[in-house]
């Protein structure tokens, strides 16, 4: 037999039913069989089906019990009930409500249940898509934003990545748009039908990111109530992104290159294999390379993600594309406010152009952000836009010992000193008498200072 297309769990105290449905089943299916109630707990447990047969009337418990227990091990396991008689309509009609996809009225034709069979998978499949979009917000991107050089090279290469099904390996500093470049090479993808998901490993736990990736069968830990599926059943035969993969624990390092080299795992407390048919995507921004001669990460999973290795720069390395990234960060945010798109003036822009931004497109973002929450106007200024760097507020375009002429040049001198001044408390974490000392003022003078500020 071919691969099988899922694995069917019929439940029948009939031996006959069970033996044709098998006979019937078992070319296409991975079939197997219980004959009442107990014996269906156990092979549900043992087979993880993707699809349930259950008969309405069993020998030693009712169908509509065990369909609540199957739904406790796992709800998104379609059960199609059976039913061999008119009096047993109204158990028809209660486990619908209790989560059964639809019934098959004994005797049924091949046809019409494999047509059912069908559609129960679709419903699964609908269901695991849907909540991989949660999961995401599902943009449609074609090509990075930018003019530079560093990003045509990306764009240019984008579509042969894109097509190929080796892993792919991001660096970057944060914020960079790790995340953006994976959607991309997924949408542009073969793949791009099935599902994207992602997943950030920083500040996981190896049993929680275990959990999120394996998926877990019901009772493989505490408070494990019901039967989990993972990202990697989630995704199928999508892309899985996993950023700050550099942050993941050895021995889920360990699972995870055995689950790309053989394309199958297993659930956290699982016997079973499952097939793993995605596509891996990891970004980090850490020099892997140092982390590996450091024992930090594993050589082996370093040169299997190592096959296609793209790099996306720091956004201080193409300052020429911020005037295209504002216009594509002002469109969707003005949108999502409700209001027009503004226009950015030389001077606010001259004002972005000279700031480095350490925390790259993402800071950038937050940035147009705030000035279009608090915006007037139908113009972003120089004064619109609030520039923080550890935690004080910063002149984009200043030197150390420089005069910030250009971006204060329109401020009265007094609303200088005074943010100055507030800014000195602030980083002598609150101590008054450290900051007099250090601006060489009297502790009055910075009282004084300090309450012309709050007025």
């Amino acid at each position: 037999m071919a691969d099988p297309r899922g694995r069917i769990l019929i439940v029948d105290d009939d031996p006959q039913i069970l033996a044709g449905l098998e006979t019937l089943l078992g070319d296409d299916w991975e079939v197997r069989t219980a004959a009442n109630g107990r014996e269906g707990i156990t092979a549900f447990a043992d087979f993880s089906p993707d699809v349930v047969l259950l008969d309405v009337q069993l020998p030693d418990s009712s169908g509509i019990d065990l369909l609540h227990q199957f739904k406790m091990y796992s709800e998104t396991t379609p059960v199609i009930m059976m039913s061999g008689g008119v009096g047993n309509l109204d158990r028809v009609i209660e486990s619908m409500k209790l989560g059964a996809e639809t019934f098959l009225q004994k005797p049924f034709e091949y046809d019409v249940l494999v047509l059912t069979i069908e559609q129960a998978v679709r419903m699964a499949a609908k269901e695991r898509e849907i909540l991989a979009l949660r999961r995401s917000d599902n943009r449609e991107v074609e090509r990075l934003p930018g003019i530079s050089t560093a990003i045509t090279q990306l764009n240019d290469i984008l579509g042969n990545i894109a097509r190929a099904p080796s892993p792919v390996l991001i660096e970057g500093e944060s914020g960079t748009g790790k995340g953006v470049l994976a959607r991309l090479i997924h949408n542009r993808s073969p793949r791009t039908r099935s599902t994207f998901v992602d997943l950030n490993c920083a500040g996981l736990s190896k049993e929680l990111l275990e959990s999120e990736l394996f998926g877990h069968e019901r009772g493989a830990f505490t408070n494990a109530m019901n039967t989990k599926p993972g990202l990697f059943e989630i995704a199928g035969e999508g892309s899985l992104f996993l950023d700050e993969i550099g942050e993941m624990e050895l021995t889920v390092q360990a699972r995870l290159l055995k689950a790309l080299e053989e394309k199958r795992f297993r659930r956290v407390g699982g016997v079973r294999d499952l097939k793993a048919d995605f596509r891996l995507i990891a970004a980090t921004n850490r020099d892997l390379a140092s982390e590996v001669s450091n024992g930090r990460f594993r050589n082996d999973l370093y040169y299997r993600l190592n096959v296609v290795k793209l790099r996306m720069p720091p956004l201080r390395e193409r300052l020429e594309d911020l005037p295209v990234l504002v216009s594509e960060i002002l469109r969707p945010l003005a949108k999502e406010m409700g209001r027009p798109i503004p226009k950015v003036s030389p001077r606010a822009m001259k004002k972005l152009e000279a700031y480095p931004w350490p925390g790259n497109v993402r800071e950038l973002r937050n940035v147009l952000e705030r000035a279009l929450l608090t915006l007037h106007v139908d113009e972003i200024r120089t004064d619109d836009l609030t520039i923080e760097a550890a935690g004080t507020k910063t002149i984009a375009g200043a030197k150390s010992g420089a005069l910030p002429t250009e971006e204060w040049e329109i401020q009265p001198l007094d609303t200088v000193v005074e943010q100055y001044v507030a800014a000195a408390v602030k980083a002598s974490g609150g101590n008054m008498r450290k900051a007099a000392r250090q601006l060489q003022i009297s502790p009055s003078t910075l009282y004084a200072r300090l309450k012309a500020t709050e007025r």
